[in-house]
């Protein structure tokens, strides 16, 4: 995904890609195309685009072990300055370009967000009931016979000590 910001006057310009996943080299996982809708705000020094990235995974509940598709959205804003020496420095979401450059290749930052996307703890639900953890009966599906002893025998040393003082 190329935006080829000499075409653009100074001032806001809504760009929109729609790309097949394998051309931004995600994994597979993903499928489909993702959506990135930029609003990008140009000036004599500089350029700031904020990205709204969009795709879809199949993913495994980290709870119940079932598979699902989840539509994974992340928002993130780059800017570039223009600078005439040839520093390579990139910082934290701040990209150089000298004046030779008339191009933004946004493939690998929108490669970085939609990765960035994937949550931490991957739910089919937000209710889930995971897996019964002596049967291994998916508990959203049926529930089981098995009685669950909540008692954790782990602190019962430590609450020997206090009662014992």
């Amino acid at each position: 995904m190329i935006i080829k910001y000499t075409n653009f006057s100074d001032g806001i310009h809504l760009i929109s890609f729609n790309e097949p996943v394998e051309n931004l080299g995600l994994d597979e996982s993903f499928f489909g195309n993702v959506l990135v809708n930029c609003r990008m705000d140009k000036s004599i020094h500089q350029i700031v685009i904020d990205f709204d990235v969009e795709a879809t995974s199949h993913l495994i509940c980290d709870r119940c072990n079932s598979e699902y598709d989840a539509k994974l959205t992340n928002h993130f804003q780059m800017s570039y300055l223009f600078v005439r020496d040839a520093k390579r420095l990139d910082e934290f979401n701040v990209k150089y370009l000298s004046p030779d450059e008339d191009k933004i290749d946004i493939d690998q930052d929108v490669f970085d967000y939609v990765e960035l996307a994937i949550p931490m703890k991957k739910l089919c639900r937000e209710d889930c009931k995971g897996l019964c953890p002596v049967c291994g009966t998916n508990l959203n599906e049926k529930q089981c016979d098995c009685h669950l002893n909540t008692k954790n025998d782990i602190w019962e040393p430590l609450k020997k000590l206090k009662f014992n003082n």
